[in-house]
């Protein structure tokens, strides 16, 4: 699974304005030759759409493409998480610090101070009934200065339970 960073991020209670969607997010390969690359659209990139009854999941790489449609009546679980990269974070501080000890190992601290910023991954996804995951992992992204936390994530996860909670009852949403 390729770590993506997020080009836009929409989702709500109520469909998007103009759009049957609730969720829309939209990513791209992490660093700047693939930003270069997006601005002639042939970057790899992913998309979740998530309407009133069914979720479109899209990744697209430089060697082809995949789109799932996904019912949500099939839908068995949706889920987020994240990963904190402290230990990668500590051997490049402590390696940068070691290299510059001269200069009281500052920017080793820096290194992997920003390391881990930059690093942090979020994840969000769903299983289906086959139970094939599929999930965005991104992380942030300073070009495109979107900062999606936790909390958001989760605050997402939840609409897309809801949405698949209603569509199994039978109701409208």
């Amino acid at each position: 699974m390729a770590d993506y960073v997020i080009k836009s991020w929409n989702a709500d209670d109520q469909p998007i304005q103009g759009t049957d969607s609730f969720i829309k997010i939209e990513g791209r390969a992490s660093g700047l030759l693939s930003w270069l690359l997006g601005l002639l659209e042939i970057s790899p990139t992913v998309t979740l759409h998530v309407s009133a009854d069914k979720i479109s999941f899209e990744e697209g790489s430089l060697g082809g493409s995949v789109h799932y449609r996904t019912p949500l009546e099939n839908v068995c679980s949706t889920y987020f998480g994240y990963t904190k990269p402290w230990k990668e974070a500590l051997v490049i501080g402590v390696l940068v610090g070691l290299i510059t000890f001269w200069l009281l190992f500052i920017p080793g601290i820096i290194a992997g101070l920003v390391y881990y910023y930059l690093k942090k991954t979020l994840t969000l996804g769903y299983t289906d009934k086959g139970g094939f995951a599929h999930a965005i992992s991104f992380q942030r992204s300073v070009i495109e200065g979107l900062k999606i936390d936790e909390a958001e994530a989760g605050r997402v996860c939840a609409i897309m339970q809801r949405l698949v909670d209603v569509r199994r009852s039978g109701q409208s949403s």
